[in-house]
């Protein structure tokens, strides 16, 4: 026995890099897969010295930031006492249980800087090659046009939103980004460039296209401190780039629709919503934040439960008769009002200030473009309804602010 533990704790690292691995491949393959990759950092952790794992704890107890990960699980688990519907309070539980135990893992298993880089390279190459599998499936096995590539291969077989799809994409995009600044491997780092770029526009969201802007919009900026000339010059293809993005035609017509139809008025929202399916999803966010803002006064300052706040959306969707939002009974499609209807005052506030000590560790890191885009998405985003969503809060976005900042020296 104690053989077996001396060469899992001598090869603990190549074990966490693979469990790293297995995550962000299953997180674009399989909801399933995904869950158990997850959750088996649990016995990595345990299976350790015992004066390991009880200096592991103690570096846990005293992180302020793993504390609020953990009071935020427990004021979910708090909703639940006082919710009428029990089995979603449940369901919605059980897939933000990570959040209890990911973070702190990832927060104390070290990994050398020289398997760092090397996770990084291999993660990229993956990533890349992972969509480029499915791209490939879909316009030669499949026969099926470029423009329908989200619809049928991301909706349609592994059935997982853009918006979470961006943050697996932006590692090799903003990792190549850094290499060829910093003049490595720049043929190879070019191509995995455009194709990640490329994998970016085919997902077609012009939310995820607004990310891509503030990443670039950060990247400008932080790169005026070091070289004012690279700075500008980048700039300039950066909106090359962007007016190129203008011209695809998923993107024009999106943009057109936002465009021609969006109203200011919520009054002219609400009737237009009322009488038809209307297309215009900026509007429907606009309408389901009026109607959540209404609950949110109302059920101050616990809120309305981890298991009723669904419900309770659902009967205002019925009662202003919202059309496409009672077919599809759409959630509230922002994370930060919905933890202030979930669980008031208290959910809301720690939800928020685990977003600002995010911030404060991803200054002057890459893990600032995930936060920045993180923090931007639940704006129009219920992220952490979804499983994808509560692993990029309680794994991708924790394990990048882990990685070295060396890799991504822009100098």
């Amino acid at each position: 026995m104690n053989i077996k533990l001396n060469n899992i704790i001598t090869y603990r690292e190549y074990i966490l890099c693979s469990l790293i691995i297995l995550v962000f491949f299953s997180f674009t393959v399989s909801y399933a897969l995904n869950s158990i990759s997850v959750f088996l950092f649990l016995p990595l952790f345990f299976i350790d010295t015992k004066q390991n794992i009880i200096d592991k704890i103690h570096n846990i107890k005293n992180n302020r930031l793993i504390i609020l990960y953990v009071l935020f699980f427990l004021i979910q688990l708090l909703g639940f006492f006082y919710s009428d519907n029990k089995n979603f309070a449940l369901k919605k539980i059980a897939i933000m249980f990570p959040l209890l135990f990911i973070p702190a893992i990832l927060s104390v298993e070290k990994i050398s800087k020289k398997k760092q880089q090397a996770l990084l390279s291999f993660l990229k190459y993956i990533i890349v090659l992972t969509f480029s599998v499915y791209l490939f499936i879909h316009t030669i096995i499949d026969n099926r046009n470029i423009n329908t590539f989200v619809y049928f291969a991301i909706n349609g077989k592994i059935e997982v939103s853009q918006f979470y799809l961006i943050f697996v994409l932006m590692l090799p995009f903003i990792q190549a980004v850094y290499e060829i600044k910093n003049k490595k491997f720049i043929i190879l780092n070019t191509l995995i460039l455009i194709a990640s770029f490329i994998f970016i526009l085919l997902l077609g969201n012009k939310t995820v296209l607004i990310f891509l802007i503030f990443v670039g919009i950060g990247f400008v900026y932080r790169l005026w401190k070091v070289s004012k000339k690279k700075s500008f010059l980048f700039f300039l293809i950066f909106i090359s780039l962007i007016m190129l993005i203008s011209r695809v035609p998923v993107i024009k017509n999106r943009a057109n629709v936002f465009l021609k139809t969006t109203d200011f008025d919520i009054k002219t929202i609400i009737t237009k919503n009322k009488y038809t399916q209307t297309k215009n999803t900026a509007e429907h966010r606009v309408l389901i934040d009026y109607l959540v803002l209404n609950e949110i006064v109302k059920s101050l300052p616990f809120g309305v439960g981890t298991g009723d706040y669904q419900d309770i959306l659902n009967i205002q969707y019925e009662r202003i008769n919202f059309k496409v939002a009672k077919i599809n009974q759409l959630n509230t499609h922002n994370q930060y009002l919905c933890e202030f209807m979930k669980t008031g005052v208290l959910g809301g506030l720690v939800f928020i200030l685990i977003i600002f000590n995010l911030w404060k560790k991803s200054q002057n890191h890459i893990g600032f473009y995930f936060v920045l885009m993180f923090s931007l998405g639940c704006l129009v985003e219920s992220y952490l309804d979804r499983q994808h969503g509560v692993v990029i809060f309680a794994f991708i976005i924790p394990f990048i602010l882990k990685i070295d900042n060396k890799f991504f020296k822009l100098n």
